[in-house]
Formats: C-alpha cells, sequence, structure tokens
C-alpha cells in the first residue's frame, strides 16, 4: 500500500491556559507549554502514531528549534528527508491563548520560513510520488505552491484550510481536490451558504461537491461533522466531548480519515474512526501526549454514540 505524503507547516507551539476567564487588555494567570505543532506536521503526526508510512515535506530552520523539532518528527518515524533546512529564517512559531474552559480564543502564527518553499523544490517531490500515495496540503503554503501540486500531483489530495483568511487560497482548485475538510466558518466563507440546518447543511455540501470535489467533510465542533460524497450527504452526531485541548483536534480527524481512505476503507467508517481519532484527541490531548493508536481508536468508536443522519 501507498505512503502519505503531508505537505505543510511545522511550528514550534507556545499555548496559554487561563485559569480563569480570559480578560483582555490584561495580565491573565495560567499556565504555558511549549511543544510542537503546525496543522502538516500535527497531521503527520497522527499518521505516524497510527502506523502509517509518512513523509513530512516542510521548511526547518537550522537553530535549534528547528533541530529538536526535525530530529523529533525522525523519532516518530516521519520522514523528514525531503523538507528544506533554512540557514536564513527563525523556526516557525504559534501562540495560542485559551480560555478557562480550554477552548482558544485568540491565536498568532509566524510561518515566514514557508516562503522558502517553491514550486521548483515541489517538483521533483510529486514526480517521486506514485497514484498508490496520498498527498495531504495544508493552506499554509502560498499560492504558487498549491498550484503546483495540484497540477501535477499524481495522486489523490486531500486538503486543510487552516483558516477562514487562508481559505480562499484553495478555492480556484477545488475540482482537484479529492478529500477537502473545512470547519463550519471556512465552508460558510468559501460557498457563502450559512449552514444552520438540515437544509442549508445539503445545500452547502452539494456546493462543494458541484465544484468538483469527491469528498466534503465539514466539521461542525460540538455538533458533528457533515460528510458527503458522489453517493449520498450525511450528518454524523457523537456525544459531548470533555475537552482537555481543544487545538489539534481538526488535524487527528483529517490525519485519520486519509489514512482510512488510503486503504480504501469506506467513506462512512473513515468518519467514524476519524471522529473518534479527533475526539480522543481533544479528551486526551493526544497529539501532545502521544498516546493515540489505531487499536485504541477503533476501540473508542463504541463509546462515541455516532448517529449518522441522511441529508
Amino acid at each position: 500500500m501507498g505512503r502519505i505524503c503531508v505537505i505543510g507547516g511545522a511550528n514550534i507551539d507556545i499555548v496559554g491556559s487561563s485559569i480563569e476567564s480570559l480578560r483582555y487588555y490584561d495580565s491573565n494567570p495560567g499556565t504555558i507549554s511549549i511543544s510542537y505543532g503546525g496543522v502538516g506536521r500535527n497531521i503527520a503526526q497522527i499518521l505516524a502514531l497510527l502506523g502509517e508510512n509518512v513523509s513530512l515535506v516542510t521548511c526547518f530552520s537550522d537553530d535549534s528549534y528547528g533541530t529538536m523539532m526535525r530530529q523529533d518528527c525522525e523519532n516518530l518515524g516521519i520522514d523528514t528527508s525531503l523538507s528544506i533546512i533554512s540557514h536564513e529564517a527563525p523556526s516557525s512559531m504559534y501562540i495560542a491563548m485559551l480560555d478557562s474552559d480550554r477552548d482558544m480564543k485568540v491565536a498568532m502564527s509566524d510561518m515566514r520560513i514557508l516562503r522558502e518553499m517553491t514550486p521548483a523544490f515541489l517538483e521533483p517531490v510529486l514526480r517521486s510520488l506514485s497514484d498508490d500515495d496520498m498527498i495531504i496540503i495544508d493552506a499554509n503554503l502560498d499560492l504558487k505552491c498549491i498550484a503546483c501540486i495540484l497540477e501535477k500531483a499524481p495522486c489523490r489530495i486531500a486538503a486543510d484550510p487552516v483558516s477562514v483568511s487562508k481559505a480562499s487560497r484553495l478555492k480556484d482548485g477545488l475540482s482537484s481536490i479529492s478529500v477537502f475538510k473545512p470547519n463550519k466558518y471556512e465552508a460558510q466563507s468559501l460557498s457563502g451558504i450559512e449552514i444552520h440546518d438540515r437544509a442549508s447543511a445539503a445545500e452547502c455540501l452539494d456546493w462543494f461537491l458541484k465544484q468538483g470535489i469527491d469528498e466534503i467533510i465539514i466539521s461542525m465542533a460540538e455538533g458533528g461533522v457533515l460528510a458527503a460524497d458522489r453517493e449520498g450527504k450525511y450528518w454524523y452526531t457523537h456525544r459531548m466531548i470533555l475537552v482537555e485541548n481543544a487545538t489539534g483536534g481538526g488535524d487527528a480527524f483529517l490525519g485519520a480519515y486519509t489514512a482510512k481512505r488510503l486503504h480504501r476503507v469506506p467513506m462512512k467508517d473513515a468518519v467514524r474512526f476519524a471522529v473518534s481519532a479527533a475526539v480522543t484527541t481533544i479528551e486526551q490531548d493526544a497529539v501532545r501526549r502521544r498516546e493515540l493508536s489505531t487499536e485504541n481508536v477503533e476501540a473508542a468508536v463504541r463509546d462515541m454514540d455516532i448517529r449518522e443522519t441522511i441529508l
């Protein structure tokens, strides 16, 4: 079976968690943690923990943070041999502030290092892949790199729009994307359709299918997941989530879903597995603690109370 090549960002994550309700324009008592992150790197880590053959194509700085982050990826079993090592730019940084309920309220990223990735660099990477492989991209890449991948990839592509502001980078290339996983706000921004009930959910899913996407997955936070392909449209709900760390859930979902689809697991079963991976990640802070595995995700599916509604 093929491998999964993740092309995207790798960050140093700094996360502040407020003990009390977050007060703006003031210093808040809380806890601060530093870990490795980035949408692309997080997805690659999830895939490695699930036992997949995964490569990460990103930009690492040769500063101390970048050197340690790359070595950590290798220790996890992630191939980084195709990545860029920058001697000029500092490591990419991401800062998030969580409220006392562990939900992210504001974040900031400095990903200037990704400017060193170019279409000329990516072309031999793409030539090294086959049609048995899959690519996952995140919208931290610039427009020229995204266009190069969408035009020249020899295999199926999954994509994460990352944020409302960056989602527009993927809009013109949606017809080249096999699996697309925006959240509710990113989907609404791209489609112009506000999701507020079953009818509008179906309309939004139809819009993405009409753009040429094969499989559209829209995460609705506590509202579950919308999913559609040419055979049907569905709304999946699950039990209440006990949040430990809300960051990383979407990355876990896309990584787990893509892993199952690489192995030709049917979409409905892949969604259930991915929901379990995402909820487990959020409840156990599994990206940071690295306790995710195919076995515990599959075992947790039974506890998710996942229910399917046909739209």
